[in-house]
């Protein structure tokens, strides 16, 4: 049951009562007044009272009702007021139920994004190798005759990269970027349906059905090399790519409905954790020591299919999202019962009072809100005025965080520990360090992003971004003339992965699904995801162009876009630390009000200091104040409110009594 002290009204004189909001129709014939044991009163001629102990200090609540059975004291309240009326209960902590659901969502999605992303860095010369190789077979099988033993000879070495004349350069090059650019596209597409995917039959089901994509992708990927055909390995990363898509959608939308409204924030960089996390991993295993030779390359790509395997195991033992079942499918006992199993406690009232509340209109009742209907359809999105803005919010953060210059940070990375003297065998040692930075600093981020809030984690390392564009720029620039400025870009890189680690890794998607109440929110993140691939793809496609043409000023034109980023974040996104859906959704567009009732709380001490007949006196001067804030009832409360403190002393001067008789 919602219940929260609020602000005195005008006019309250008592410096010891408290006001209380309970939704009408929402709470039993019993109340949970403060901290302490709560004891039903029963009724007296429609007057409902309450005693709630702790310690030497007992509130005694009453709440009076006309014939009619309509509370005198009702008033209509937000339904962002009556959410932050019930924080108090809705505040929980970690439970290893939740703890195992989380870990089997971001295994099954957000790791295996992370390590689709980072898989082909390493092995990237093999592969381009093998597109050379079959081509040129294919076009003049005859180049290779007369080779093969110089070939069986060299090929024993783990390091051996076959070498022959074929087809140019510029024609590698596009084959590869095709099979990278395939990939995005199919992240677009996996982006855009998981809406419509997860809405259509809920967030668990759609985590098993993209389990499909990952092992097709991953079996037509590995065995393309045996077939000696490309074409494969690219059909391969497209699936894979669909498979990615909805996992980024997926992960984030799923975590943050299952998490208390106190720990959305941890959890939602988790999920940025073990997508770095994946990205090190692969990049573990495609060492040359590893898998990353010419004939066992393959098997990153197979890989794959292990973390969706314990997807596929364990996840339908797990309950799905309680939001989803209560708001989307209507399934109250679905979603209480998925509520205990997450929670690990039988009462999960407060939970369930905050679902119901968007699901209530203006009249308290329970009539379906357009915010709740499941059909909620991309086209409402767009038109609907009111979502228009964290609509545009959600979508450019995922273009800032395509646009800060990351990925042109880690295409440098390699020519500037290159130009630092980092040996050509040791750069790939130094990628990982990069990597494990990444996923360090990400750690740190969980604890804290609850702790210090959105808005500063996102801006402050934003400005000091801003500033290590601008050294890296001058230290690339100056790096041929002064040796030891590669060392200051060096520093750069690891800088500016810290920053990044901190904020607009974990930021941008997690914002995207707190902005939203549940009807709008599936689509609104499938429309963010599609921009985020979008501009990863735009930015692949053009980075090598671009800088072609400015060289060592490359990172100016990120430099200018990251001021006019900051910018933005400081005027338009919001702050969602601590807050619940509603709430937050409530700054862009106000829910329906909610009739409540209001309920005054007196204080009554019942110390044995104080059991003379000065106390009687003090508990009818409440009982009195009492009636003047429950008229025109007010006789009738009073009365009520009296003889319950009466009652009240009177036990307490009988256990007082006897207990000096022991004595």
């Amino acid at each position: 049951m919602a219940q929260s002290q609020e602000k005195k009204q005008d006019g309250d004189t008592d410096s010891h009562s408290s006001r209380k909001l309970y939704r009408q129709g929402s709470h039993g014939s019993s109340l949970h007044i403060g901290d302490g044991a709560i004891i039903p009163l029963g009724s007296v001629n429609g007057s409902v009272g309450a005693i709630a102990t702790s310690g030497s200090k007992t509130n005694i609540s009453i709440r009076s009702r006309t014939s009619s059975g309509k509370s005198i004291r009702s008033r209509t309240a937000t339904r962002a007021e009556y959410h932050d009326d019930l924080k108090k209960e809705l505040k929980q902590g970690f439970t290893p139920h939740l703890l195992l659901l989380s870990f089997i969502i971001m295994i099954g999605n957000s790791f295996i994004f992370g390590y689709n992303i980072g898989v082909l860095n390493q092995p990237v010369e093999l592969i381009r190798q093998f597109y050379n190789t079959t081509y040129t077979n294919r076009q003049s099988p005859e180049m290779t005759n007369g080779n093969e033993a110089a070939i069986a000879l060299n090929s024993s070495s783990p390091f051996y990269t076959e070498v022959r004349p074929g087809i140019d350069e510029y024609t590698i090059t596009f084959l590869w970027s095709l099979t990278t650019t395939l990939f995005v596209i199919g992240g677009m597409i996996g982006a855009y349906v998981a809406g419509y995917l997860a809405d259509r039959v809920g967030r668990k089901k759609a985590c098993l059905i993209n389990c499909i994509p990952c092992f097709v992708g991953a079996i037509i990927s590995t065995v393309s090399v045996s077939a000696n055909s490309p074409e494969l390995l690219m059909l391969g990363r497209f699936i894979t790519g669909l498979n990615c898509g909805v996992a980024t959608q997926l992960a984030p939308m799923y975590l943050l409905e299952i998490s208390p409204y106190n720990l959305k924030g941890a959890f939602g960089t988790a999920n940025q954790l073990f997508i770095t996390i994946g990205i090190f991993v692969s990049s573990i295993w495609g060492l040359r020591e590893i898998l990353g030779t010419q004939s066992s390359w393959p098997y990153l790509l197979l890989l794959n299919c292990v973390p969706s395997f314990v997807c596929l195991v364990v996840l339908p033992f797990l309950p799905d999202s309680p939001r989803y079942l209560m708001l989307s499918r209507k399934d109250r006992d679905g979603a209480e019962k998925a509520l205990k199993f997450i929670r690990q406690q039988s009462d999960v009232a407060a939970d369930m009072e905050e679902m119901e509340t968007e699901l209530s209109d203006n009249s308290g009742g329970q009539k379906k809100t357009e915010d709740a209907d499941e059909s909620y359809t991309m086209m409402r999105l767009l038109r609907t005025k009111d979502l228009r803005m964290p609509l545009f919010v959600a979508i450019f953060l995922q273009v800032i965080q395509q646009l800060s210059g990351i990925n042109a940070i880690f295409f440098y990375s390699t020519g500037i520990y290159k130009n630092a003297g980092v040996p050509e065998y040791a750069i790939q040692y130094a990628v990982i360090v990069t990597n494990a930075i990444n996923v360090i600093m990400t750690i740190v981020a969980v604890p804290i992003m609850d702790k210090a809030g959105r808005r500063p984690l996102l801006l402050y390392p934003m400005i000091v971004m801003v500033f290590i564009l601008a050294l890296i720029t001058v230290a690339l620039s100056l790096q041929a003339k002064l040796a030891w400025m590669s060392y200051i870009s060096i520093g750069c890189v690891i800088a500016y992965v810290i920053c990044f680690a901190i904020g607009l890794g974990p930021i941008p998607m997690m914002i995207t699904a707190e902005l939203f109440r549940q009807g709008p929110r599936p689509r609104a993140m499938s429309l963010a995801g599609l921009a985020n691939w979008f501009f990863t793809a735009v930015v692949a496609i053009s980075f090598e162009l671009i800088q072609a043409l400015t060289k060592e000023y490359t990172f100016i034109i990120f430099l200018v876009l990251m001021i006019g980023f900051t910018a933005f974040v400081f005027f338009k996104v919001p702050e969602t630390r601590n807050k619940t859906f509603e709430e937050i959704a409530s700054v862009f567009q106000p829910g329906g009000e909610i009739e409540v009732e209001e309920v005054v709380e007196f204080p009554i001490y019942t110390g044995a200091d104080q059991m003379d007949e000065e106390t009687d006196f003090s508990v009818g001067a409440n009982a009195r104040l009492m009636a003047d804030y429950d008229q025109p009832n007010g006789n009738l409360a009073g009365k009520a409110a009296e003889d319950v403190s009466v009652k009240v002393v009177d036990e307490e001067k009988r256990a007082l009594k006897n207990s000096t008789e022991n004595v």
